[in-house]
């Protein structure tokens, strides 16, 4: 019997958030703010909108022949 778990919205920010700081205390040698994590975490959720949202909306486009504006 396999049992999949699945994690929701809430549980897979809780987990970036945990990543974050670990990532932040490897790189300063100290346990970040948790409002620095809070800080890195929505520019992490910015920079993936920017980069990921524009090459998939590029993406439909070319699928639909639309032309690229950007």
């Amino acid at each position: 019997m396999v049992m999949h778990m699945t994690t929701t919205p809430e549980q897979k920010k809780r987990l970036l958030k945990a990543k974050i700081a670990v990532a932040l205390r490897d790189e300063t040698g100290h346990v970040p703010s948790k409002e620095k994590v809070e800080e890195v975490f929505l520019l992490a959720m910015v920079m993936y909108k920017a980069v990921l949202g524009l090459h998939y909306k590029r993406k439909e486009q070319k699928k639909q022949g639309q032309l690229a504006i950007f």
